[in-house]
């Protein structure tokens, strides 16, 4: 039986950095705040960013309330422009394509601007289990809940699911949901980080996965 693959979706499954970068730094522009550099926005991707917006605000000493307000404005801008520049990673559509088993999302962007993104790729064509997103759930990423539940619904063990996305949230949700990690290496987050977390294998292309995935078939699950 093919295993369950839960996806991350931004440097995971899409490249969605360059429409990112433009809503964070629109947000901090409107502030009378000075444009952060590309890698300094990137390397915050996993974490959410709304988080991010956050951290950047927090020497302000601004209430939560107007934490919370700022957040809604980024998020506000970041659908005006998360249509414009994000494109899906090469392989990523013929692996979906030809993929046999259960497949589901977990990522750490609000659900709606998620499914909104997949629908605009033709990304939705794919027989998802579930997409859930930050704001789906009661706990997100790095917490083992949302993979926990995306398994429960794909009726599948900790021992026949992988865990693929290229950030920290994603390794470490996979160690304490207790499955096996893939960790992306061409997405937002050094490899040298990512390994500190024990994914079986690091992911260069999708051309690579069915490889992976059979190597792995082949060996007894790390418990």
């Amino acid at each position: 039986m093919n295993p369950l693959l839960i996806f991350d979706l931004d440097g995971t499954l899409i490249d969605s950095a360059p429409d990112i970068v433009v809503a964070v730094n629109r947000t901090l522009v409107n502030h009378g705040k000075q444009r952060l550099k590309d890698d300094v926005i990137i390397a915050h991707i996993g974490e959410g960013l709304k988080k991010l917006i956050a951290d950047i605000f927090m020497a302000d000493n601004l209430s939560p309330a107007a934490i919370i307000e700022l957040e809604m404005e980024f998020l506000r801008i970041y659908e005006e422009e998360m249509l414009n520049r994000t494109n899906i990673f090469p392989g990523v559509e013929n692996f979906l394509a030809t993929y046999e088993g259960p497949m589901g999302i977990v990522t750490n962007k609000n659900e709606l601007p998620a499914k909104a993104i997949l629908k605009h790729l033709g990304l939705d064509k794919y027989p998802w289990v579930e997409v859930f997103g930050a704001d789906t759930l009661k706990e997100r990423k790095p917490h083992p809940l949302p993979l926990q539940t995306m398994m429960k619904l794909a009726k599948k063990t900790e021992q026949e699911t992988f865990m693929i996305g290229d950030g920290i949230p994603d390794v470490l949700s996979a160690l304490r949901a207790g499955v096996r990690s893939i960790a992306i290496g061409f997405g937002y987050t050094a490899t040298s980080l990512l390994n500190e977390h024990d994914p079986v294998a690091i992911l260069r292309h999708y051309d690579d996965l069915p490889l992976i995935l059979r190597e792995q078939s082949q060996k007894t699950p790390r418990t």
